[in-house]
């Protein structure tokens, strides 16, 4: 696992050509990082630490503790199904009922794995539009990356730029499209996430922030902690084996896990942080909607870039000329350059379609 944080290093590394947008670098960067941090977490604690610990309420236990642990942690522990709130001195804990059935923790030998598929998902819009992009933006803006004293190598690169922007005018449809789908990707992955955890975790995740924000405020002796329903520390685990006349001995183990101490904040942090990834990402997803359904939202995107200094009209005949595909590419290719460099190309373009259209 601890390849994992190393694999994702390059990621904290800022990308000297922009191919996508910030809310695009918090799914496959922001969000990947801390889900790959988290895995290595949780592996450390499970694998190198001491994730559970059980013992036996008897003089001397016929099971050894090593094995008992490793048991319990195999075959996962149970609590009540009543959870915080009920009467005794730990929640979750006592004498069960004869209609009250158990409630199983399997989940936790398998968070580290999960959290690591999560990344994984997050990361593969990403992936999928860096083989669908092919480093065409790098092509076209990498001599001139934000330079701001132009030399003879600049205004070749400026002048290639412009001569490619009006011979390939309304042919960048497909470019276009493969990053509004992975956009799109990135909105459905983020609220599928949101529900795959909440079926991983029993249905609690949901509403699993809320429930701490909501306790948090209420006095301490009224509190029940619900990261220690979800999280149990202490739960119990059936041990069978036979005895010395042959017959079926139980032993009914008590279990702490100081595993589940991380995995409560792992979690809390992931639910807020999903919360507001996903909340951004629609928003992000409404505006792209906007901006392909009405043409005067471009238009001022556009001129925004391009700055007050520059002609209205020059902006005019370019984005007259352009189509989406080709408003998306001077979009990207304003985001590697400077204003005045953005400015110059646009003024050149424009002379180009209007010498045309004479």
């Amino acid at each position: 696992m601890l390849g994992d944080l190393s694999a994702v290093k390059g990621l904290l590394k800022i990308a000297p050509i922009k191919t996508d947008n910030n809310i695009f670098r918090c799914h496959y960067k922001l969000t990947v990082i801390i889900l790959a941090a988290s895995t290595v977490l949780i592996s450390l604690k499970q694998y190198v630490g001491d994730p559970i610990d059980c013992i036996i309420n008897a003089e001397k236990s016929p099971i050894p503790g090593d094995v008992l642990d490793k048991y319990c942690w195999i075959h996962s522990t149970h609590t009540l199904p009543n959870g915080p709130g009920t009467e005794g001195p730990i929640p979750g804990l006592g004498t069960p009922k004869e209609d009250d059935e158990l409630v199983y923790h399997k989940y936790y030998q398998w968070v580290a794995f999960f959290l690591l598929f999560q990344s994984i998902t997050f990361y593969l819009p990403h992936f999928a539009w860096k083989f669908w992009e092919g480093g065409r933006m790098k092509a076209l803006v990498e001599d001139l990356h934000f330079s701001v004293v132009q030399t003879d190598v600049q205004k070749n690169a400026k002048r290639n730029l412009v001569d490619y922007l009006f011979a390939n005018v309304h042919q960048h449809h497909l470019y276009a499209i493969g990053f509004f789908v992975c956009e799109l990707l990135n909105t459905i992955n983020i609220i599928v996430q949101i529900f795959m955890v909440d079926v991983f975790l029993g249905g609690e995740f949901t509403e699993y922030g809320a429930n701490v924000v909501s306790q948090s405020a209420m006095d301490p002796e009224d509190r029940s902690d619900p990261m220690s329903y979800v999280f149990p520390k202490l739960t119990k685990c059936l041990f069978k084996m036979y005895g010395p006349s042959g017959t079926i001995q139980q032993y009914d183990a008590l279990c702490i896990l100081p595993v589940n101490i991380l995995n409560e904040k792992i979690f809390i942090f992931l639910w807020f942080w999903y919360i507001i990834l996903a909340i951004l990402t629609g928003i992000a997803f409404i505006f792209r909607v906007v901006t392909l359904v009405v043409p005067k939202v471009r238009f001022f995107l556009l001129k925004r870039k391009a700055g007050r200094s520059l002609d209205s009209s020059q902006v005019e005949t370019v984005f007259g000329r352009c189509h989406i595909g080709d408003w998306f590419v001077l979009m990207l290719v304003s985001s590697n350059i400077t204003q005045g460099m953005f400015q110059e190309v646009l003024q050149d373009l424009a002379q180009k379609f209007r010498g045309k259209e004479v």
